[in-house]
């Protein structure tokens, strides 16, 4: 199995207070780094993937520079950056064949416990599982939902973190997704605004 960070969006919502969200810094590390050292832990991983675009020079740079990266762990997949289905498929099909473990790279909060629990529930019969929340559980915590999905007469919010066999992915055809319920507060803060990275660092001086 693979893991494969997206990390070449755009950033749109955020790009006006940081121009590449991924290095935005929680507990003295880019958000970025705290994927992979959480993917690292885990042990789940032949190696670590990153698929990153010109909109994110900072972190191809930040990538290229890591100790991973010089060691052989961790390897950068450019991509064009137009969006992120497109990125997506593209390094799925540089990665066929392999079991892909996907991650957005703005989930500072996953640990290696929770990317295990993940992996648990994936069996191989099926093109790909995608993990979601509750809509309810999401705003609670003070968040906003981005991607919402109706399942079974419920609102979920789509996690960004999937399971594919890249083997049964295509550009230009559509991989049937399953979806996998898992409310955890760790895998909420996906950061896509500044209101979500303040309310991030809210959450930590609170623990402090």
């Amino acid at each position: 199995m693979h893991a494969l960070i997206m990390c070449g969006g755009k950033g749109e919502r955020i790009k006006d207070f940081c121009p590449d969200k991924t290095m935005l810094e929680f507990k003295d590390k880019p958000l970025i780094d705290h994927i992979i050292l959480s993917l690292k832990k885990s042990e789940q991983f032949d190696k670590i993937f990153a698929a990153a675009s010109h909109n994110s020079k900072a972190t191809i740079n930040f990538l290229k520079n890591h100790d991973y990266f010089h060691g052989g762990l961790l390897e950068v997949i450019e991509t064009t950056g137009i969006n992120y289905s497109t990125d997506l498929v593209s390094a799925l099909e540089k990665l066929t064949p392999a079991i892909v473990f996907v991650i957005p790279a703005d989930m500072p909060l996953i640990t290696p416990d929770i990317i295990k629990k993940i992996i648990s529930n994936w069996d191989g019969d099926k093109p790909s599982i995608s993990i979601v929340m509750d809509k309810e559980f999401i705003v609670k915590l003070g968040l906003v939902p981005t991607i919402i999905l109706k399942l079974d007469d419920k609102e979920c919010y789509h996690s960004g973190v999937s399971i594919f066999d890249s083997s049964k992915v295509q550009a230009g055809k559509i991989v049937k997704e399953h979806y996998i319920t898992l409310n955890d507060e760790k895998l909420a803060f996906n950061i896509n605004a500044k209101k979500d990275y303040l309310l991030l660092k809210s959450k930590l001086n609170q623990a402090l």
